[in-house]
């Protein structure tokens, strides 16, 4: 018996089958990305515009946008070479689109790497045969990946979220072969890729620190483990330093402590904070509100980017506080079980049946298998648990979604007999089916329907906007999701924030008129907004209609 506790000649044909999935999944990941980003071009979210802007301010010479606060700007740095080439909006954006297919290339070796990795590790070679066969392992594996990468992040979301993903199966693939090979090369580009990481996302930071922990705990090497700390801190530090000398603090970013105050306590809103609810501190150096009724808010100024409260909410936000209760905190950690429930067990429920049936077929080595080679199943709840602290969604998840699952099926034994082999092997081919199908039928209604996020509007109202690029403009309602103020290459400066629009509609002729020189003190040359209705029924004869939009502009200065 072998290293796999399989015969030689089965083997050799294991590895032939190998080489058949690993090509075919990824024939299907390129072209299911590819096909995506196709269906999604025209798509933008307030923070995809956040970090093209980074991108853009990068492009331009001005590497300064990479100490941002909030957002994780190694994207941005990725992003920049297509920015700078300065082509049409909607050319633009298809062009950041294709990057996500790129990453997703990339992601897919990286996963390639983690599972063969795993494969052939200790997570399959603990005490009696495994259930799955290496190719059933490998099938399942490379559907688990299409889904999560393609379904739950999404190949056309410009972001770092996939991205992320890359550095979790690199992360996971080098904790594994660490387990087996410890040594100082594989511990120091532990380290260093954990750093790496770090640049993508925030949040990678503290998960940097619990992938290090596990390493710890999983091999008692304190030498090499010193080697690990210090290259992860090498590349963290500089990044570290430079957000946290600035504040007087010290951060590694401020996305967790703003969204914990916002989504947990005491609450409220991040964009144009002003110290609402009591007890979530004093802000130090907030957007200007010049005007009351309805409330103007104004911020020309340090901050750069389209819609400047967005491109760097912990500048706006410094001085804000989170408090921290153990009811509050048990209703936001409950609050998210449904979704969590309805991510691991209804949006795919063929994996719990296969599961299940494996389980119930032949399987009661799996508690020993488990605790034999606890690390990637620890790792996995701990940070899903860690997202249902504060906020949760599926694509913050997808990389540790595949390890937990990973991890249990790896986990299964059966008896050494044709019989369960083969069951187990139909099994595997029948859910990667499933769960192929699933990714296939998703990208499908995106091009019949078309993506949730579309900007095809503000791209035409960006063609139509006879404004010169550059200029600073007020809008009435969402300044962050003025997409076409990105496309036509101009700063927003004030707004009347979405909640409040329906107010400055609704006021007279004069009331409105008497609110104009509070915009024009921004520095803003044009006002611009969607009325409820047709502007005819009103009587500001100056507002004049944006093309065949339905957007309408105020000439502030003659």
């Amino acid at each position: 018996m072998n290293l796999l506790g399989h015969d030689s000649l089965f083997q050799a044909e294991d590895t032939g089958k190998g080489k058949r999935i690993v090509g075919t999944y990824f024939c299907i990941t390129v072209l299911l990305g590819a096909a995506e980003v196709l269906a999604c071009r025209r798509e933008i979210t307030p923070d995809s515009m956040d970090y093209l802007d980074v991108a853009r301010e990068l492009s331009s010479g001005h590497w300064g946008a990479v100490w941002n606060g909030y957002w994780g700007t190694l994207i941005s740095v990725l992003l920049a070479p297509i920015v700078r080439l300065k082509v049409s909006p909607s050319v633009d954006l298809l062009l950041a689109h294709s990057a996500g297919l790129i990453i997703l290339i990339a992601s897919f070796l990286a996963f390639t790497f983690f599972l063969d990795s795993l494969i052939s590790s200790d997570y399959i070679q603990v005490a009696t045969a495994p259930a799955l066969s290496p190719w059933s392992l490998r099938l399942l594996g490379y559907a688990l990946f299409l889904w999560t990468s393609v379904t739950m992040v999404g190949v056309s979301s410009i972001g770092p979220d996939l991205l992320v993903t890359l550095f979790v199966y690199l992360d996971a693939a080098i904790l594994i072969r660490s387990k087996a090979n410890p040594g100082c090369f594989i511990f120091a580009l532990f380290g260093a890729v954990l750093g790496i990481g770090y640049w993508a996302k925030a949040i990678m930071f503290p998960v940097g620190l619990i992938f290090l922990g596990v390493s710890i705990l999983q091999t008692r090497k304190w030498k090499l483990h010193v080697l690990s700390l210090a290259a992860f801190a090498i590349l963290a530090a500089p990044l570290v330093l430079m957000l946290s000398l600035p504040r007087g603090r010290f951060t590694f970013g401020d996305s967790g402590l703003l969204n914990y105050s916002s989504f947990v306590s005491p609450g409220g809103r991040v964009i144009n904070w002003h110290g609402e609810p009591a007890g979530s501190g004093v802000p130090k150096h907030p957007t200007r509100k010049i005007a009351d009724h309805p409330p103007i808010y104004e911020f020309n100024g340090p901050i750069g980017g389209t819609y400047p409260p967005s491109y760097d909410p912990s500048y706006w936000n410094e001085g804000r506080k989170a408090t921290i209760g153990v009811r509050v905190q048990l209703k936001t950690f409950m609050h998210h079980v449904p979704n969590v429930v309805e991510l691991l067990f209804v949006s795919q429920p063929a994996l719990i049946a296969v599961l299940v049936f494996l389980l119930l077929w032949n399987s009661t080595g799996i508690l020993h298998a488990l605790a034999a080679n606890w690390e990637l199943l620890a790792i996995s709840m701990a940070i899903i648990g860690l997202y249902m602290l504060v906020h949760f969604e599926p694509r913050f998840v997808a990389a540790f979604v595949v390890l937990l699952w990973l991890s249990l099926f790896a986990a299964l034994r059966s008896a050494e007999d044709n019989d369960s082999g083969r069951i187990s092997g139909l099994a595997s081919i029948g859910l990667a089916l499933a769960v192929t199908l699933s990714v296939v039928s998703n990208v499908a209604k995106k091009f019949a329907h078309d993506c949730p996020q579309s900007a095809l509007k503000d791209l035409q109202m960006a063609q139509q906007l006879d404004i010169p690029g550059g200029s600073k403009v007020a809008v009435v309602g969402a300044g962050n999701f003025s997409y076409w103020a990105y496309f036509a290459d101009l700063r927003i400066v004030a707004d009347i924030m979405a909640p409040d629009e329906t107010e400055f509609w609704s006021l007279s002729e004069d009331r409105r008129q008497a609110l104009y020189p509070a915009f024009r003190s921004t520095g803003a040359k044009w006002l611009i907004g969607q009325p409820p209705a047709c502007l005819g029924s009103l009587s500001d004869t100056l507002w004049k209609r944006v093309g065949t939009t339905n957007y309408y502009l105020y000439a502030l200065t003659p």
